[in-house]
């Protein structure tokens, strides 16, 4: 199941979430000294967005009205845990109020700079905000707060709440001024901790990033898209959800990707998909299957280049944990021209760290080469050379009892377009006339090449009988089974032929005799019973 992109309410998504998002990433190198895993990174993280612009909590009446805002109307704002949607404008906090997701009462100081922090910020209802109270995020008992309890079921929350605390627990280690150092916990928290971290981590892979996340993280960071309330930093786990198993994953990734029949060694499948289409249809998707395996929840990238398209096409994807599948659909744009186009999806398994060969960071690059060949229509014909769509053969006189005449046929497919026309397809023929004394041994051909011919013998049976014979067959050709495959103009062929009695002239020697005749002008033939005729 992929979630949706784009202003509107995504659903819960276990598999993978297709975006497009180049306009929300950082830049280039923001984080180029995030390297490591566990402590290290987190640290290394922590410099990266640490000493923020710090905005007043009072600033969070308006700057909240610009991050949450509804995206079908603009005077109006999105509330965290129930999805509703309502008035803006600030009054006082009567219809909406600032919820602090890592609560005041688990280690966010009310005078330092976390107490505004705007990643921490979010509208809410204020009695739902009352009724949650400090609880941590969690579900195993009713002493934790599920923020989706209470949202209808397009609406998630679990995701965003949980990369909100991997930030807090990342940005506050007590080294700013009236801080804290806030960690995350598996055991019910207590002090300066939040959790439930493993049900978090869950969350996180099981709810990914989507766009309405990615411009919230971006609008907090950005002085030319935010002039007033912009903070100058990001969350990295909204940028790089695979910093999250790097930190917190009580193991070493295990999760491998791979696409078609079997896993490889090192993870790095490969596959290949073809599309022929006669030129002006639309081109089909074709889809191919994303497998994982492994016990850890991953994060993956699905990287498209060249004239491929693919709403698979997305940077911070994830599976969950256990064996998962995607689907990855496959297309291009349009088939207006003759001739090649080519493209690539890579699926780059994104995790940091490894359990083995072709596990997680050790996991090759699933690659799908992707060609589309654009086609003129194909065209059947009795010449090789040039377009004949009728053919006569003449079998002539044949004496009675005389074996079966035959001749040689050759159907055509003319390459219209050199290297790019269609294959053939000979579909039936129906014939009618004399067909008991003139017929063919044609059979049904399926892709016929380009600049390719099939042979086929025409008989004449002398055999049905004293006459003159004619029959005629009609053939029905069309192009391969392809995107924008049509009926091509039938092929008819006919087959004439007559039979004489024995020991009757027959046509061409009675022309003898006329000759003769023609010949002997000063006498008179004579003939005679089992004799030659002679001149007297």
């Amino acid at each position: 199941m992929r979630c949706g992109s784009g202003w509107v309410a995504v659903g819960v998504c276990v598999v993978m979430a297709g975006l497009a998002h180049g306009q929300y990433e950082p830049p280039p190198g923001y984080y180029s000294s995030a390297t490591g895993t566990g402590t290290t990174l987190r640290n290394n993280l922590h410099n990266i967005i640490d000493n923020h612009v710090v905005r007043s909590y009072g600033d969070a009446r308006f700057a909240l009205q610009l991050l949450d805002v509804d995206p079908n109307n603009a005077s109006r704002v999105i509330l965290i845990y129930t999805g509703v949607s309502v008035n803006g404008t600030w009054d006082s906090g009567n219809t909406w109020n600032r919820e602090h997701q890592w609560p005041r009462g688990r280690g966010v100081d009310s005078s330092g700079p976390d107490n505004s922090d705007l990643f921490n910020l979010r509208p809410c209802n204020p009695s739902v905000n009352n009724n949650r109270a400090n609880e941590p995020f969690g579900t195993i008992s009713s002493s934790y707060w599920d923020p989706d309890a209470l949202s209808p079921a397009s609406v998630h929350d679990r995701g965003d709440c949980a990369r909100a605390m991997f930030y807090m627990a990342t940005r506050y280690d007590g080294s700013d001024g009236a801080t804290n150092n806030l960690t995350l916990t598996d055991s019910f928290p207590s002090g300066n901790q939040m959790g439930d971290l493993s049900e978090m981590i869950d969350w996180h892979f099981s709810d990914p990033v989507n766009e309405i996340e990615r411009r919230r993280n971006h609008l907090i960071y950005s002085s030319a898209d935010n002039p007033s309330y912009f903070q100058g930093n990001r969350n990295p786990f909204i940028d790089r959800p695979e910093y999250v198993w790097a930190i917190w994953g009580p193991t070493n990734n295990d999760a491998t990707l791979y696409v078609g029949g079997s896993v490889p060694a090192n993870g790095a499948s490969a596959e290949m998909l073809d599309f022929r289409v006669i030129v002006g249809a639309a081109v089909p998707s074709q889809n191919l299957t994303l497998n994982k395996v492994g016990t850890n929840p991953t994060t993956f990238d699905v990287i498209v280049s060249g004239d491929v398209l693919s709403d698979a096409e997305g940077l911070g994807q994830a599976f969950v944990g256990g064996t998962q599948s995607a689907t990855i659909d496959v297309t291009f744009a349009s088939a207006a021209v003759i001739g090649q186009q080519s493209g690539m999806v890579v699926i780059d398994n994104t995790d940091l760290t490894s359990a083995g060969l072709g596990d997680g960071s050790a996991d090759g690059d699933d690659v799908i080469d992707v060609t589309l060949d654009v086609l003129e229509r194909s065209e059947g014909s009795f010449d090789a050379g040039v377009d004949q769509d009728t053919l006569v053969i003449d079998f002539g006189s044949v004496v009675a009892g005389s074996s079966v005449q035959t001749e040689n046929l050759t159907i055509h497919n003319l390459e219209v377009v050199p290297g790019s026309t269609a294959s053939l397809d000979l579909d039936s023929v129906v014939g009618s006339g004399d067909t008991a004394a003139l017929f063919t041994d044609f059979a049904p051909v399926s892709e016929l090449a380009a600049g390719g011919g099939q042979m086929f013998t025409a008989s004449f049976d002398p055999g049905v009988g004293i006459g003159t014979f004619a029959a005629t067959y009609t053939i029905s050709v069309s192009d391969e089974d392809i995107a924008g495959a049509g009926s091509g103009a039938d092929l008819q062929l006919t087959l004439t032929g007559e039979v004489m009695s024995a020991g009757v002239p027959t046509v061409s020697e009675w022309g003898v005799v006329v000759m003769v005749l023609c010949l002997l002008t000063a006498g008179t033939i004579v003939f005679r019973r089992g004799a030659t005729f002679a001149a007297v």
